[in-house]
This record gives C-alpha cells, structure tokens and sequence, in this order.
C-alpha cells in the first residue's frame, strides 16, 4: 500500500505544473518563521503565536502587516509569499543532494568516508479555503543510498520524517515522506490537527520542551491569541522505540505513546512577556491531558506514574531588533535538598538562554547568540512491561522518555550536556542566503559516576542477558547472581536453592540497561529500585572523561531568477568538526564486552575514546514549479 501511494504521488508530480512555493502551514522549520521572528524582532509584528507551525489565516495577518509597515526588502519578502498563498495552486518540488562526511582518527591516522545521494520528489501546497478554513501538505518521496545519520554532525536531526520501510531503486533507499495539517481560525482562536513537525517558543529549531527539528507525529491542538495573553495546547501521539536505545531498532515504533503540551503566556510589559507551561509523557490514551487544567494534578490522581515537565519562559523584548529569552525545563527537583544550599542533589532540569538581534538592514538577517544545558537523566525515564513487577528487558518498549521514534522531542543535546552556538545568516547579494555557525559542546557519560556495585550490577544484567538470553535478578536490589562455574548457567543452579531470590528474566541477547549516556540511560534498576548515585545527585559533567564537540560552518543558497521551467535554487553547505574523547556517547557497560568484568568492560570502553576530525560537505539542487 505505501508502495502503491509512492508511485502514484511521484505520477502526480510528473502531471501537475505551477509555480514555486513552500509549504508554510506543514513544516515549522520552512524559512517563512525566519523571516516572522525578524519581523517580530523588528516591530512590524507585535505579537507571534507561541506554537508552529501556524494557521494559513495567521500567516497572511502575519504578511499582510509587514506589507504595510515593513523596509523595502522585507515588504517584498512578504508580498511573495502572500502571493503564493492567494494563487492556491498545487507544486512540485524536486530536489538532489550529494553529501558526503569525511573522518579521521588522529590517534590511528585512519580517514573514511561516507558518501549519500538523495532524491526528493514532493507535492506540497497551502490552500485558503473558506472563512478562515485552510489545508496544508507536504507529499513526497526521500531515496538516497544511505541513512542521514551517517552524514549528519553530532546533534542534527534529520530534515526528513520518513520510517524504515522503504522499497529499492537501485542503489537507493526509498519512503515516504508525509506531513498534511488541517486548521481552523476564527478571530483569535485557532484548531488544527494533522501530522507534522511541532515547535514551541523565540529559540528555533531547537527548543527544550518543543523542538521544530523532532520528528513528525500526529497531533492536535488549540490555540488562543489575545491581546494581553495567549493559551496554547497541544496533543500529541508519540512513536516508541525499544527500551535500551539499541540504534538498530531505532527505526521501528509502536503506538500508545502519548504527548500533552499547554502554554499561558502573559504580556506583563510591552517589552516582557512571562509564560509557564507544561508536558506530559503519557501510555495509552488519557483524555484528561486534553483538558485546560494542571497536568500536575492530573498526574497525581493516577499515583504519578506519568512523565511530567514544567517550566517557565521569559522574554525581554526592549525594541530595537532585540530579544532576550531565558527557559528553565524542569523535571525533577529535590526542593527540600536545595532549600538546605545542597546543589550536588537530584536536579533534572534543561536551560536556555539566547539573545536574538535582527538589524534594520537588507543584508543582514538575524544574529544569534545562545546557550543550553541539560543535566543527566533529564528526558529520560524508565517504562515497564509489568508496574506490578517492575520488570523490563531488552524487548520492552518505552512509553515514558521524552522521545519520539528514537528522536528527543527537546533539545538536540543528550543529557549530561551543555553548548554555547553563534549564528549569522545574511543575505550579501540579491537571491543569495549565507549563513554562518559556530557551537561548543560538551557531553559525559553520567554512568560513569556510579558507584563499582551499581555498574556490577548493570553490566552483570547486560552481560548474562548477552551470554544466555536470560539473566536471574533480584528485583529488591538489582543485584544479579553470577553462577561460580562461569557465564553459563547450568541446570543446577536453574533449579537449585543458589537461584532462590532471584527473578529469571528472559532476554532477546541484548544490552537491557543502556549505558551510552543518552536519552535511554535512567535511573532504575529492575524491580524498581533507585539507582542511588544516578537518583539522589547532580553529576553534571563531573566524570573522568568529557567529551568536547567543536563545529564551524557555512550554508549558501542562490535562486536563480525564475525561468520557464520554474525556479532552480542551488544549495552549498560544509562543517568542520573536531571531536575530543569520541566514543563517550558509546555503550560503556554493554554485555558485548569485558568477558564478565564490569571494570574490563570499562577499561576498554575507555581505552578507545579518541580525537577525530570530521568534516561534511553537502551539495544541491532543487527545481521548483
């Protein structure tokens, strides 16, 4: 059936012509919210929508002001888009990439590469309907030889939302690619539902409670936009991966994961504006997340065994091109702890602060200065096949984490880290974009802070569940039995009272904790019990070994002027990245390895932590028409 639908979206592209044109209403990440911050930033727009992407009603309220108040440049910028809106029509949009990521090990002196071609039919349009009624999709094909993550540097989630079920063309790889969003606007009050990316708050792309770069979901939500104060709320339906984050499974997804989000911003001060919110990370359906009440309450009325968020944003807006944002994420906080003055307690929270400027000039567009950090199991959480038992394995599904289909729905950065980003994007010459990036980042395992009993007993789980496919554990303390006579398990300790206490849990011969340091990595052990150093403190880049990220880089893109077959656009990109102690964000306690010896494991996890230069080239061409 997605085999039949592919083909027949690729002949309808083949049959339809029109002009070019992007689809604003589908995709948050489209520059049209670029260009909306700018305009914001700039005075034209007094106010934006806190969630993206927006109503097609909003964008034209949003377009039809700064054609009236905006610079020469802007008003053109506006008056194009505007006029694609009001044409209505349907497009194509086809588009190659060559992408190549070139490696070197500087400890081994080894150099790799990894080449990807992509080919990118789309069928993409906004349609206005009647009195305040709008559609908008975004229909495609993504083929390329090569899965995005082995070109994309460290942190980049992937521009397309396609899963792994793709059928071969050649060399290529091809899926489907599908985002439709259907909307409502009725003076200040917005209902829309569909299936597409979702973006939250001023910080783009990257945001710790919405991030626009997450992959796609279905969802529905219910908007608010006052004068004085808007409410925003969302419902979203989340994919889950595999308990341990096995990269290998990443790709396949249940349902029964869901996501609620609500907002209520207030304008204290036409220069400040404050707003709470809250998240939810739910199993099965709860209608009650729908509902405009504390998810804090709700939660609590079902013994609090849901993932709950909440935080506060703050904007300083004093004019003149200029914002100052601050978010605090929190997940869990030992209040009575830091009452005391203790800091190094449990404090699972992400900030982000960013200073945002948009000159009242042509050439330059906006120049960004953020920073964000996210302390260890922050996002991350444990899910059980059984809440009665306790009990998980490498089979189990997660429907807790603040993931979705193996991407964090927050910030891009794993817990346990933190990063400082530059950006300036400009426009030099007419029909050339220009962009320029620089980030700082540093990540550490926090498993690496456990004490030696808790890592025995994670990796002993691991490294039974890899030797036997079973693994006997006492779900009271974690502790795992290890049969004297070796890895092996014999009938008599099957049997025998030495496995009295212990709970045989069966495996499918993976890794049951994950230990890399991501998303996945929480802090329980099977049965239920804390894994004390991981619950009850800090440990924020306090390990042995941090890993540094260093990136610098550049994105062009010219359009030429529109021809007969459309408009042709040309794409340049290229990052440089250096890589200190490369190998951090790897499984540090897998069963794989350490031949029973958690300490081995260890040292060998260690011993291939190395210094890398990579480097990303990306080259392009998209015909619009």
């Amino acid at each position: 059936m997605k085999k039949i639908l592919s083909f027949l979206i690729i002949g309808i592209m083949v049959i339809v012509s029109c002009d070019v044109f992007a689809q604003v209403s589908t995709n948050p990440q489209d520059m049209f919210y670029t260009y909306a911050e700018n305009w914001y930033l700039k005075g034209y727009v007094s106010r934006l929508p806190q969630l993206r992407p927006y109503a097609l009603t909003t964008i034209k309220e949003i377009l039809d002001t700064v054609m009236q108040v905006g610079s020469e440049s802007d008003i053109a910028i506006a008056a194009d888009y505007y006029n694609q809106i009001k044409e209505g029509k349907a497009h194509i949009e086809l588009s190659g990439t060559y992408s190549r990521k070139q490696e070197y090990d500087i400890d081994d002196k080894d150099s790799r590469g990894t080449n990807q071609y992509a080919i990118c039919p789309f069928f993409v349009g906004d349609l206005d309907l009647d009195k305040g009624l709008s559609v908008g999709y975004n229909l495609g094909v993504f083929a390329a030889n090569n899965d995005d993550r082995t070109i994309l540097p460290q942190n980049t989630n992937s521009l397309y939302d396609t899963v792994s079920d793709p059928w071969t063309i050649g060399s290529l790889e091809a899926n489907i690619d599908l985002n439709t969003n259907v909307a409502f606007t009725k003076e200040a009050f917005t209902v829309q539902g569909g299936i597409n990316r979702t973006g939250y708050g001023p910080f783009l792309g990257d945001d710790l409670a919405l991030s626009d770069s997450s992959f796609h979901a279905p969802n529905f939500s219910a908007t608010y936009n006052a004068e004085k104060w808007s409410y925003t709320q969302t419902y979203i339906m989340l994919g889950s991966t595999v308990n341990n984050g096995d990269s290998s499974k990443l790709d396949k997804s249940n349902m029964g994961k869901n996501f609620s989000f609500h907002s209520l911003r207030f304008e204290l001060h036409k220069m400040l504006a404050f707003s709470v919110y809250e998240s939810e990370v739910f199993k099965n359906t709860n209608l009650a997340y729908v509902l405009p009440a504390p998810f804090m309450a709700i939660q609590g009325m079902g013994d609090s065994v849901d993932n709950g968020q909440m935080g506060v944003l703050l904007e300083f807006h004093p004019g003149y091109g200029f914002e100052w944002a601050n978010s605090v994420f929190s997940d869990d906080m030992a209040l009575d702890e830091l009452v005391k003055g203790n800091f190094d307690s449990k404090i699972r929270l992400g900030f982000e602060t960013g200073l945002l400027y948009a000159p009242n000039v042509a050439w330059c567009r906006q120049l960004s200065l953020n920073y964000t950090l996210v302390t260890p199991y922050n996002y991350a959480h444990w899910s059980y096949d059984d809440d009665t038992t306790a009990i998980f394995t490498d089979k189990t599904y997660n429907y807790l984490n603040y993931v979705n289909h193996g991407v964090s729905v927050g910030a891009t950065i794993p817990p346990n880290s933190d990063r400082i980003m530059f950006r300036a994007s400009f426009t030099p010459v007419k029909r050339l974009s220009a962009t320029v990036f620089t980030s700082f980042v540093r990540h550490g395992n926090a498993y690496e802070s456990l004490s030696d009993s808790e890592k025995e007993k994670v990796y002993l789980t691991n490294y039974y569940s890899h030797t036997n496919s079973y693994v006997y554990v006492n779900t009271t303390t974690g502790a795992v039995y290890a049969p004297a006579s070796g890895a092996q398990y014999d009938s008599t300790d099957v049997n025998g009272a030495e496995t009295a206490g212990y709970t045989k849990i069966v495996t499918n011969g993976g890794d049951v904790y994950s230990t890399d340091g991501s998303l996945y990595t929480q802090q329980m052990f099977i049965g239920g019990h804390h894994i004390d150093t991981a619950w009850d403190y800090l440990n924020f880049l306090s390990q042995d070994n941090i890993m540094t990220i260093y990136q610098l880089g550049f994105a062009l893109s010219y359009q030429l002027p529109r021809m007969v077959v459309g408009d042709i656009t040309f794409n340049f990109g290229y990052t440089f990245e250096y890589i200190h102690n490369n190998g951090v964000q790897n499984a540090m306690l897998s069963g794989s390895t350490g031949n029973g010896s958690w300490q081995t494991a260890y040292n060998e996890w260690e011993h291939k932590l190395h210094e890398t230069i990579n480097q990303y080239m990306s080259i392009g061409v998209k015909i619009s028409y």
